[in-house]
Parts: structure tokens; C-alpha cells; sequence
């Protein structure tokens, strides 16, 4: 896509290249702001108002209209089609016009001489070419000694690269401001608060023309999008506090422009968690909004008194090596979560904690819990990888072995310190949440096939939900899920989570004649039978910048996008089990597909979901026309016992619609523009066995027979006669003789087998048992028993 950038209050044009289909709309996701959520709607700052689908140049171009007070930062999109949403698109707004580099030639504008010059706060819109020597942009900007001169970059953050193999090293960018002799006077390369992206923000020494160079950190060979924000805006690099009490104004100093600090007043918003907070800069701040007090650090004590728990202990490590240090009472046994707050949110502090007793004498003792970085899970963070700053700072859940005061100690693990080393520490009971995500996989990118929420009309589409609960958090269940946001003639069906699940079906259904619409939905859980309620989030981290499967850039939403398509032509049906399937046995369900008349291409057939410990037969193709096909599925030894969800999805081979109404090869991993259905949700039964046979070690002369015995041991009744033959005989080694059988209450069940001249001689292992059962008419086969029979030589006569 191209551009990445738009201006406020400007009309532009978006070009996305490999495209095939009309446009029906464009759905922007809102941002979050400091003012409070917004609710289930696309933002109303930006906007599509036109598109026209190039069928020749295989693009579609976008006419985006944005508002003059649109709040500036990263707007995911999709595009919605006939034949479904499309993958997450973002662009950026500028608080700033914005201008193009005009670069005609790579490697023309590579010094000061050559310099585009720019005026007033401003973006420039660039590439960083793909040329034989690393080419460099410079700007032109007039100063005076005393005034501010503040550049961000964006360039990682504009990244779109989901190649499995790309060369991330290509978007790190590095600033150098060049004075009017020539003389560096700030470089920047990656920062806390902009991560891979530089930031820099510098008192003028003198009067003249200033020199910018933007340049790659390493010389990669790839052309590179950027964005250039340059001028004397306010540029803070961190609050201080870093939050506060939701629904209240917070008294905050702002730190780190070159300026010094300013003192500003942020309201709060009255929902709890992380908002940013714009100001003059395109780069917001993070504030943390939360239901209880602070508790600042008591400048040159050696200790902070804090009153009560729970609270929000805010300080600064000032200077190199130092360590803060609060005291508190707690009460034995009380669990509580203490979460810091720093790299989160654009701090330069890399925390490390620990917990000591307050011994008899009043003085800290010994060490009760340290922590320093935690996992993405403990930052309640799923279903993704990468560069997260949250994995710095350390999140732990902590149940004090003793009544009384406790110290907390807070460090750089680096030793580094500053002014700007700013960090929030909150202790509380945990809160019960529970987060919701879109099941996804490690290291790969989007892919519509499993994530996308697009129904055809007169159809269905299931997908598998995550649940994951907060540190902290526990569910028991049943619980019931419930969505809020679809569009006109869509509604939702979820079975009853009988207890907690990590993966859980949600069906979504289109009428006939429900509109071709997409909107913005959350889903949501609650207690089905009034137990204690909770809280539920929605978020998907989806990849931009990948490498070698490692994100390095990814992007977070907290509502999931759904869309109204063509219909498919097809539907298919999953016949409900007639019998439940045994640990050890395996068990055919029958599949139908009904095709409207003209749909005789060929599907893809998969089964999606199925409970922990039962295999699915592989996906199949079923050939043109065909209409019949089946599900196989196998259960383990240790597969979960009761009554689960089942579906099955029934996907085109082929991509549909496109230009001259063509049907290209359908992305078999990403799933682009195929279209999918799936069944109804079925439940399956998985249950003991009938009964479970074990031997002992026997033994057998070639030319001899046996009657080998395994005993039974009966778990649930069954009705007439089973019948057994043994897996795994060797050559030379067979049954005889009339099949064994046993009934409910036999005890033990001989199988004749004779060894001839041919056997290996010596100890054959892994003999098992395959038992037939006849249940209501259908044969079902159990695995079963683990024996073993030595063969040994003739006997000479």
C-alpha cells in the first residue's frame, strides 16, 4: 500500500497493489484515547469516501478524507469485498502537513548543500531508495539560539513486511543534527519512548540552518517508506507520574524536552488501564489510569512511607545505582499483583524488584521475592511474539508469608539512572479477567483462513476463540458468551462453557438477506448461573515486521472486525455421533455437502476443533461435484473425557470473484479470498472403554500353537459379544482357529496363535489387541492391551 501517511484535514489517495476485487467500504478501527473507550464503532476521524478498482494495474485506489482535529497516530483498516474482509491494512495520521521528499533521483539530496529545505512544523513523506550506495535524506531548517528543534521518525512503524525471511535491519533508522558549521551537535538512533524508530529533541545553540540526516543504522539494500515529523512542537519523553486515579485530573510534570519540564494537568478517563496522551508531539505519551491512590517517593528519604495497600508507589531513579525503597503493611496469606510500570510505558528504567521482610529490629531482612522481566502471559499479553517493552518490566503475583511491614526495593537493572528514569509500581488484590482472543499461530502472519470473521449470506462461519485469563485470574465456570456489535442480520451462537476452556467455538450466522456490511465487534463472557462476575477483553497482535518468524513490530486491537458476504454456494453438514467414541477406538462421522446449483467446484474439507487428545483425519479435497465425504476421529488413551464441541469447515480451492470474474488459485496457508462455511456444532462423547485387556510374558515353539491369554478387566457394560484379534504379529506368527469372543462378564479371553518355521526366533513386543463391538448396529474398534511372546527353536525329535 502506498502511501502509509495522510495529513489532517486532507483528501488522499491510498493505492493497495495486488488487488482483484470492488471495494464496498473501508472500516477504520477508532483509537483508544485518553478522553475514554470508544464504543463499538468505526473512528469518525478518518474516512473512505470513494474507491475505484484499477482491473489493468491490479490495484485499488482509495480516496481518504481526514478530519482537521482527527487525533494523530496508527489507524488499522479493512477493506470489505463480496467475498469478505480483507487483512489488516494500517496508515498514519500526521498532526502536521505533509509534504514529499520530491527525491526524482536517489542519492540527490545526501548533504546539506543538496538539502530539502523545510519550514514550521512539518512531515515529510520519504524513501530511503534501493540504490547501489546507502542513500541518505537531509532537511534544510532555519533556528535561533534558544529555540527547541524536535524530529521523530516513523520508518519501522510504517513497515508492512510479512515475509518469512525479511532484513529488518532495513528499517532502523539513525538522526544526526548537523549545526550550521557542519558540527554534530544530537544523533539518535533507537530510544525508549519511539523503540527502533530515533527521536531527538534539542535547545539551538546558535542562529543559521540547521542540518538533518536521516540514514539507514546499517546499509541494507531495500527501499524503505518513511515518515519525518520536523519542527519546534513540545517534546517530553516521559510524565511524571506515569498515572493515577481513574476518573480524576492528573497534576503530571512533563520531562525531557530539552525546554525543561512543564507541568500539565491530563484527565483521567473513568475506565481503568493504559491511554496515550497527545500533546503537541506526533508520538504520544502512555499514562496509566487505575481505581486507587498514589503514593509519590519522598524526595531524599531513604525510605517512603506508604499508608495503605492497595496503592500506586511512583517515583525516580535519579541518579546511577540508586535504589528507591517504600515500606507498607500487608497481611499474611492475602494475594496481591505487583506490576511495574516503566519500559511499558516509554520509560528508560529496566526495573528489578524485591520484597523483604521487615524484621523484629524494624530493618529489612531477608529477601521474600525478586523479580525482573516477565513473560508476555504475566503482562497479560497473548496470542503474540516480538519486541514487546512490556516483557521488561517484571509483573509478579505475590502472597506475603507474614503479617506486617514489608520493603520493596526498585533498581536499573543496568544501574543506569536519570532524570528521565521515571517508573509506577502498582500492588492490589488481583482483578478476575478474562481475556479474548482470535486463535492464532506461532511466528506467521495473518491469515484470513483462521482469523477473519467473514459469513456469506444463508451461512455460517465458525471460529475458534482463545481464552486466556489474566495473572492472577481464575474461572470455574459455566460461562456464556456474548457479543456486541454485529451488523444487521447477523447473530451469534456459542454452546454454554460447561468450565473453563483455553479454545472455545463461536458460530456466527448470516440471514438471506442480511446487508453487505462489516462493523466492529466485542465479545464478551459472563457467569452463566450467577456466579462472580468478571472482567473480558478482546486483543489480537497481529505481525507488520517479521524476522526469520520473530515479529519484530507488531500491532494490537481490542475488537475484532466482521463482515457480511456474497453466499457460497454450499453449505455442509456434520452428522451429530450416534455413540460415544472410546479412549483406544476410532470412530467415522458422516458429511454431507449440499451445493446450490452451478457450485460443483472442488472444497477443501477440515476439522477444526476437537477435544484434547482426539486426532482428526487430514483436510481433503473433495473432487468436483461430490457431496459425500467423512470425518475419522481417533482418541487417545488419555483423551478428555466428557461431551465437547465438534465442527468441521468446508473452504474453496480457489480464490473467488476478481477482475473479468477470473478464480485465481486460492493462498493454501493465508486462506486470501477463499471462501469458507462451516458446519453446525456438534458434540462428541468421549468416554472409558468397555473394558481394557493386559498379559503376561508367554512364550511359543516354532511349529507349535498357543493360546495366548489376556485377562479383562470390565470398566462399563456392553451388550453381546466382542470380538478380538491381536495387532503387531510378526511374520510366522498367526491366529487360528474361530475368532475370540468374550461377553460383559467374562474375566479372560484366549486367542490361538501358531508359530511357524518362518518366526524370528526371540522376544516380540507391543502386541496389542484390536476389540469389536456392535452398538446399536455400528462397529466400533478398540485399541487395546500391551503384551509380549517369546518364540523359541522347534524341538529336535
Amino acid at each position: 500500500m502506498k502511501p502509509r501517511l495522510v495529513g489532517r484535514g486532507e483528501v488522499s489517495e491510498l493505492v493497495l497493489t495486488s488487488w482483484r476485487h470492488e471495494a464496498l467500504e473501508l472500516i477504520f478501527y477508532p483509537p483508544q484515547t485518553i478522553e475514554g473507550e470508544v464504543k463499538n464503532k468505526p473512528a469518525d476521524g478518518i474516512r473512505c469516501v470513494g474507491t475505484e478498482f484499477d482491473a489493468k494495474k491490479d490495484q485499488l485506489i482509495c480516496r481518504i478524507e481526514v478530519d482537521n482535529d482527527c487525533q494523530p497516530g496508527e489507524y488499522p483498516f479493512r477493506v470489505l469485498t463480496a467475498v469478505g474482509l480483507s487483512s489488516m491494512g494500517t496508515v498514519h495520521v500526521s498532526p502536521f502537513p505533509v509534504i514529499d521528499e520530491n527525491e526524482q533521483k536517489a542519492n540527490t539530496n545526501d548533504t546539506p548543500e543538496t538539502a530539502l529545505a523545510v519550514e514550521g512544523n512539518v512531515t515529510v513523506s520519504g524513501t530511503l531508495s534501493k540504490s547501489a550506495a546507502d542513500d541518505v535524506d537531509c532537511f534544510r531548517v532555519s533556528g535561533k539560539a534558544g529555540q527547541r528543534l524536535s524530529v521523530e521518525v516513523d520508518m519501522v512503524k510504517m513497515g508492512d513486511d510479512l515475509r518469512w525471511n525479511p532484513v529488518p535491519e532495513g528499517y532502523d533508522s539513525v538522526v544526526t543534527i548537523l549545526d550550521p558549521s557542519g558540527k554534530r551537535i544530537a544523533k539518535n538512533d533507537d530510544s525508549a519512548l519511539n523503540r527502533q524508530d530515533p527521536l531527538l529533541s534539542v535547545k539551538l545553540p546558535t542562529d543559521g540552518d540547521y542540518t538533518i540526516v536521516l540514514q539507514r543504522s546499517m546499509f541494507i539494500p531495500e527501499a524503505r517508506e518513511y515518515a519525518i515529523h520536523i519542527g519546534q512542537f513540545f517534546r517530553p519523553l516521559v510524565a511524571y507520574p506515569l498515572g493515577g486515579p481513574a476518573g480524576q485530573p492528573l497534576q503530571v510534570q512533563m520531562l525531557g524536552d530539552p525546554l525543561g519540564p512543564v507541568a500539565r494537568t491530563i484527565p483521567l478517563p473513568t475506565e481503568t488501564g493504559s491511554f496515550p496522551y497527545y500533546g503537541e508531539a506526533p508520538l504520544p505519551l502512555t499514562v496509566r489510569s487505575c481505581s486507587f491512590p498514589n503514593a509519590m517517593e519522598a524526595a531524599g528519604e531513604a525510605e517512603t512511607k506508604v499508608d495503605s495497600v492497595p496503592v500506586a508507589l511512583n517515583g525516580i531513579l535519579a541518579e546511577p545505582d540508586e535504589i528507591d525503597r517504600f515500606r507498607f503493611t500487608v497481611k499474611k496469606g492475602e494475594p496481591l499483583q505487583v506490576r511495574v510500570w516503566a519500559s511499558a510505558l516509554g520509560s528508560s528504567v529496566d526495573p528489578v524488584i524485591k520484597l523483604r521482610r521487615v524484621d523484629e529490629s524494624g530493618a529489612p531482612g531477608n529477601v521474600e521475592l525478586e523479580a525482573d522481566d516477565a513473560k508476555l502471559t504475566e503482562r497479560d499479553i497473548f496470542g503474540g511474539h516480538g519486541d514487546f517493552p512490556d516483557k521488561f518490566d517484571p509483573s509478579v503475583m505475590w502472597t506475603p508469608k507474614q503479617d506486617g511491614e514489608y520493603v520493596l526495593e526498585i533498581f536499573d537493572s543496568r544501574g543506569f539512572g536519570g532524570p528521565n528514569h521515571v517508573y509506577r509500581i502498582e500492588i492490589a488484590p488481583p482483578t478476575n479477567t478474562l481475556h479474548i482472543g482470535l486463535s492464532w499461530e506461532d511466528y506467521k502472519p495473518e491469515r484470513p483462513r483462521k482469523t477473519s470473521l467473514s459469513v456469506p449470506r444463508g451461512g455460517r462461519w465458525t471460529v475458534r476463540l482463545s481464552l486466556y485469563a489474566a495473572q492472577g485470574s481464575s474461572f470455574k465456570g459455566p460461562l456464556q458468551l456474548e457479543i456486541d456489535g454485529l451488523p444487521e442480520g447477523v447473530k451469534m451462537l456459542s454452546p454454554q462453557i460447561p468450565s473453563f476452556q483455553s479454545v472455545w467455538p463461536m458460530t456466527l450466522v448470516a440471514d438471506e438477506n442480511a446487508p453487505l456490511d462489516a462493523s466492529l465487534v466485542r465479545v464478551t463472557a459472563r457467569p452463566a448461573e450467577g456466579g462472580e462476575s468478571f472482567v473480558t477483553v478482546n486483543q489480537q497482535n497481529l505481525q507488520r515486521v517479521s524476522y526469520s518468524h520473530y515479529p519484530w513490530r507488531n500491532i494490537r486491537v481490542d475488537r475484532f472486525a466482521m463482515a457480511v458476504s456474497e453466499p457460497s454456494g454450499f453449505s455442509v453438514e456434520l452428522k451429530s455421533p450416534e455413540q460415544t467414541l472410546m479412549r483406544g477406538s476410532e470412530m467415522t462421522i458422516p458429511v454431507e455437502i449440499h451445493r446450490e446449483p452451478g457450485c460443483d467446484e472442488p472444497l477443501e474439507l477440515q476439522c477444526e476443533l476437537a477435544p484434547s487428545g482426539v486426532g482428526v483425519s487430514p483436510a481433503e479435497i473433495i473432487p468436483a461435484g461430490e457431496t459425500k465425504a467423512t470425518l475419522t476421529l481417533s482418541a487417545a488413551a488419555n483423551a478428555k473425557l466428557g461431551s465437547s464441541p465438534l465442527y468441521v469447515m468446508a473452504t474453496t480451492t480457489q480464490a473467488r470473484g476478481g477482475k473479468e470474474n477470473s478464480r485465481v488459485k486460492g493462498d493454501s496457508i493465508l486462506g486470501s479470498e477463499r471462501v469458507r462455511i462451516s458446519s453446525k456444532v456438534v458434540e462428541i462423547d468421549v468416554a472409558d472403554p468397555f473394558v481394557s485387556l493386559a498379559s503376561e510374558p508367554q512364550s511359543v515353539r516354532r511349529g507349535n500353537k498357543i493360546a495366548y491369554r489376556w485377562s479383562i478387566k470390565q470398566l462399563r457394560p456392553f451388550a453381546g459379544q466382542a470380538q478380538v484379534h491381536m495387532l503387531g504379529l510378526p511374520v510366522g506368527l498367526s491366529e487360528t482357529g474361530e475368532p475370540a469372543t468374550f461377553d460383559k462378564n467374562s474375566k479372560e479371553v484366549t486367542v490361538e496363535l501358531e508359530a511357524t518355521d518362518e518366526a524370528l526366533l526371540g522376544l516380540v513386543g507391543d502386541l496389542q489387541c484390536d476389540v469389536q463391538f456392535s452398538v446399536e448396529g455400528k462397529e466400533i474398534h478398540l485399541r487395546t492391551g500391551s503384551g509380549s511372546l517369546r518364540i523359541d527353536p522347534r524341538l529336535e525329535k
